[in-house]
């Protein structure tokens, strides 16, 4: 796991910046390639051939190719097997297996590397810069084009660098404002991108051309459930990603996904580090990670937070480099910050959740069909209100099922519901009232319409924003913040190829994925309420001195003019209504990217 950087001019100095600033995702080591027409730069952090041989840009034998790679390849060797004898090979590295594929098959190289990564070949001799990032999006890759001038990086503040303008993008704010993190391949900053997940880029003679190399799953409905078949596959997936020539650790909260890794890993390991954290609330699970970690005799390292790490957060915006409003960013990165500690590389569960059918709003679309049955006068007038008095003798975060049951009930169109299931901060017409640059309709609006089922729209909504753009981009920058190795096991080629082509009645609620793991976890795991990673806001924003540390940061955004003023204002007045905590969080997320990377304020000098 690495950062890469560079542009395709020569500049020593430069390149040095721009790969400085990301040191932090390689403090082991660093390395530099200039020529007249290309400056990579490359920051290590050595998970497999920890010697010099692994050193990065490497080059091949003939000195024609020059590669920088961030991420790891799981199939690298069986890829070795087939080019050894035509290519020699000097070390033990994935990035070597890599560029010699390049060498023998082209692009077609990039479709079938089976891993995680974000890479840059510069082809001397055809003078042509290929970038690549792999299937699902799990490492970031950005770039600038602009006037000739191709920037890339593994961070947006390495293209930073650069003397660039610092325009925010009013498409990307609209989006952000409802799905709280940058969509499709568009940034806050106005001409910086994402290179889209599955896909390759050739700049040649100053034009930039983005193909794609593999394709999200079709959800087709064509395979047969199979307990052995699931089981198989998903021990193979854990067993892969155990790869490695420094010791691992697992993140594990208590859910269904963490426990069921730490099962599966002690069929191939004994030596076990579990790491867990919590929170002085409601929403704690520590109990539920205690059970995994004293039934397979895990080394067991427990954290837990309250409100005060509030203070971080300005640390955690600054290295997202835009604002991403996912509330579980702030204790995964102290726990990133924790685990790093002790282990360079960690499994998590992320995609569990997509891949087998954990979120509600896959699980409830019959439900959401059989309301939107009830004459709409009766849902809004009588059974809404009902609903809305009831939550009143329940806390969060049961408090806050039965708010959405209400605004569900309250909804016209079935499409309305179902977007209700969703972690939407602001809908529509909200996203008008705040923001008068706001688009007609969201991008999970456009996905909708394309999709033929609401299941379907589901899921390619995970795949397509919410992994690439959201769960994995906050587990790597998160991670990478603290040089730590994040892999997701459940997020596997052929894991997510088997389960997507499945029948929705055999993914809703985890019905093939609990009867495969039934066998290796204890009834209190397999039978608990499903329960997020995130903070409680609710309880925070409600309690005067907690939200008091905010306020002055929504108060000078307020001020700016991007923004409607009375909006905010009764926002403010009414910080406690249902998603209203989740609205505040967008916006103070938004005004400490803007103190950090617009104002260009030291984020070591902003208190919360």
């Amino acid at each position: 796991m690495c950062g890469i950087a560079g542009f395709n001019w020569l500049d020593k100095e430069l390149i040095k910046k721009m790969t400085d600033v990301i040191s932090h995702r390689g403090p082991d080591d660093s390395g530099f390639y200039s020529s007249k027409n290309a400056s990579l730069g490359h920051r290590r952090l050595s998970i497999i051939d920890l010697s010099k041989k692994g050193h990065q840009p490497m080059m091949n034998k003939d000195k024609s190719l020059v590669i920088v790679f961030n991420g790891e390849i799981w199939n690298y060797k069986d890829l070795r097997k087939e080019l050894q004898g035509k290519y020699p090979f000097t070390s033990n590295s994935d990035t070597e297996a890599i560029i010699h594929g390049y060498s023998e098959y082209g692009e077609k190289i990039f479709s079938m590397l089976d891993g995680m990564f974000a890479l840059c070949i510069y082809d001397i001799k055809a003078n042509k810069l290929l970038m690549a990032r792999d299937r699902i999006g799990k490492k970031p890759l950005y770039y600038y084009f602009k006037d000739n001038h191709f920037i890339f990086s593994s961070e947006i503040k390495s293209i930073l660098c650069h003397d660039i303008s610092l325009e925010i993008n009013p498409e990307c704010l609209s989006d952000y404002l409802t799905l709280r993190h940058s969509p499709k391949n568009i940034t806050m900053f106005k001409n910086i991108y994402k290179l889209p997940q599955g896909s390759y880029s050739i700049l040649e003679n100053g034009k930039l051309t983005i193909k794609s190399h593999s394709f999200l799953p079709q959800f087709n409905n064509l395979n047969k459930p199979s307990v052995d078949l699931a089981d198989n596959l998903i021990g193979s997936s854990i067993k892969k990603r155990l790869m490695s020539d420094v010791p691992i650790g697992v993140f594990l909260s208590g859910g269904l996904d963490s426990s069921a890794i730490v099962a599966y890993m002690s069929k191939f390991t004994r030596n076990i580090r579990t790491f867990s954290i919590g929170f002085d609330s409601k929403v704690d699970e520590t109990k539920y990670a205690r059970i995994i970690a004293k039934k397979f005799n895990t080394k067991h390292t427990e954290i837990k937070l309250d409100s005060d790490i509030l203070k971080y957060l300005p640390e955690v915006v600054y290295h997202f480099d835009e604002p991403l409003a996912d509330p579980a960013s702030l204790p995964t990165y102290l726990l990133c910050k924790e685990v790093s500690k002790h282990v360079k590389v960690a499994l998590s569960g992320e995609g569990g959740d997509e891949v087998f059918g954990g979120y509600q709003s896959f699980n409830y679309i019959p439900e959401i069909i059989q309301i939107q049955r009830i004459p709409y006068i009766i849902r809004k007038n009588i059974i809404a209100p009902i609903i809305n008095l009831i939550s009143k003798y329940y806390s969060y975060p049961k408090k806050h099922v039965f708010l959405a049951l209400a605004e569900i009930m309250k909804k016209r169109s079935l499409q309305e519901s179902f977007k209700e299931l969703f972690y939407f901060a602001f809908n529509n017409s909200e996203r008008k009232l705040i923001f008068r640059y706001a688009l007609n309709k969201d991008t999970f609006d456009k996905l909708l319409s394309e999709s033929s089922s609401l299941d379907v729209a589901a899921q390619k909504y995970y795949f397509k924003e919410w992994l690439p753009n959201d769960l994995l981009m906050k587990a790597d920058k998160m991670s990478m913040a603290h040089g730590l190795e994040v892999r997701t096991p459940f997020l596997d080629k052929e894991l997510i190829e088997y389960f997507s082509g499945l029948e929705y009645k055999n993914k809703r609620k985890r019905k093939l994925f609990k009867e495969v793991v039934s066998k290796y976890l204890p009834d209190e795991i397999l039978k608990k309420k499903k329960q997020g990673f995130t903070l409680p806001l609710f309880d925070w924003f409600g309690n005067k001195e907690t939200f008091d540390r905010i306020l002055p940061f929504i108060e000078r955004l307020k001020n700016r003019g991007i923004f409607n003023k009375n909006y905010i204002e009764d926002l403010l007045k009414e910080k406690t209504k249902f998603k209203n905590e989740h609205k505040i969080w967008v916006l103070l997320n938004f005004e400490l990217w803007y103190e950090i990377y617009i104002e260009k304020l030291n984020y070591t000098k902003i208190k919360i």
